[in-house]
């Protein structure tokens, strides 16, 4: 796919999600390693398949989960690349939006920004604090499991994911309104029921055609979350923060950024595992954390440390960033694979423009 700052390569993985399928059933019982070594095979293969691109620079992005994924690739492309005595996978940054990279650290950061926010009482984070030790997920403890039980009771009117969006009602007179376009004769801003209608939206053969998705005729329907893999129950436990330093050590560059209303991974935690991160390298802030611009408007904040490590919020967007701030998205996403700091007063330049396209 092109698009105005770089070609965009999009995989499903690991097998079994979305249209992507395996011949083997056992392929369906999978990990993070699993995960990042077939997602090499596949590179390698796409690479062979298209030489022409082998001498490109290389970038790997994600969000949520991806930061499990995004890292432990990177990682494996690394190890690769030493052993190689020929073609080497360009590798030159990642980006992840926010990522899953510290389960206890982010898990304790999501209750924190529920009660900053006016979410939850001052006695529902008391009771966590004293309830709860999320160092030792797998052994939590009964009085635990009712304090969050009782978060997510009052918090259940609430988009986790996005706590300044309204919940979507859906009917199906709604449904197919919007899905023939005929609601878009008004401007809706973010459509908050788009995860309903993506359900039906990709099950309609027209649609699968046009992608020249499913033409294997698979014996299910497409859905958001797959029934078919057996995800290991024990890697979101891994802490990534060690496999970044690596990475961070083999001269990539690595963005870390946050929708600034996604309470599932909020940027308390992330903001707080860069600045682990960066005291492990021994990165001092080369950008003090301040405000970046985009349209003379504050599109975020952003500090960096060292030469190859940066932490950017978005303002206004959440668990999916381009979702809620498309705009803001783009021009973070084009700052990052241009290797351009993100501008910090309403001077610079922050548009992309017709040169920066055909450049």
């Amino acid at each position: 796919m092109l698009c105005v700052a770089s070609n965009l390569l999009f995989v499903e993985s690991p097998a079994g999600v979305g249209w992507s399928y395996s011949n083997t059933s056992s392929d369906y019982n999978t990990g993070d390693e699993t995960t990042a070594n077939d997602m090499l095979v596949f590179l390698l293969r796409w690479f062979s398949k298209f030489p022409e691109l082998k001498a490109r620079d290389f970038f790997l992005t994600g969000e949520s989960y991806a930061g499990h994924y995004i890292p432990q690739l990177a990682d494996a492309i690394h190890s690769y690349n030493r052993q190689s005595s020929g073609f080497k996978i360009n590798v030159k940054g990642i980006a992840i939006g926010n990522p899953l990279l510290k389960l206890d650290t982010d898990t304790s950061a999501a209750y924190e920004f529920l009660w900053s926010h006016g979410l939850i009482s001052d006695e529902h984070k008391h009771a966590i604090i004293r309830q709860c030790d999320f160092t030792s997920l797998p052994n939590i403890s009964k009085a635990c499991i009712e304090a969050l039980t009782e978060v997510s009771f009052v918090t259940k009117y609430v988009n986790v994911y996005d706590v300044l969006l309204d919940l979507c009602f859906p009917s199906i007179i709604e449904q197919e309104l919007r899905l023939k376009k005929m609601a878009t004769q008004m401007s809706m801003g973010v459509d908050v029921c788009m995860m309903h209608e993506r359900q039906f939206y990709f099950n309609l053969p027209e649609v699968q055609h046009a992608l020249h998705a499913n033409r294997t005729h698979l014996p299910y329907r497409w859905s958001m979350c797959s029934t078919l893999v057996n995800y290991s129950g024990i890697d979101g436990n891994i802490n990534m923060l060690p496999i970044l330093k690596r990475i961070i050590q083999n001269k990539t560059s690595v963005w870390i950024f946050s929708g600034d209303q996604d309470s599932v991974v909020p940027l308390l935690g992330s903001r707080t595992l860069v600045q682990e991160l960066a005291h492990d390298l021994n990165f001092s802030t080369t950008l003090p954390y301040g405000p970046w611009f985009q349209k003379d408007q504050v599109g975020g904040w952003v500090t960096e440390y060292g030469e190859l490590l940066t932490f950017a919020t978005v303002r206004g967007a959440a668990h999916m960033v381009p979702y809620a701030q498309p705009s803001r998205a783009l021009h973070l996403f084009s700052s990052f694979v241009r290797g351009r700091r993100l501008p910090n007063n309403t001077h610079e330049r922050g548009e992309i423009s017709l040169l920066d396209i055909f450049s």
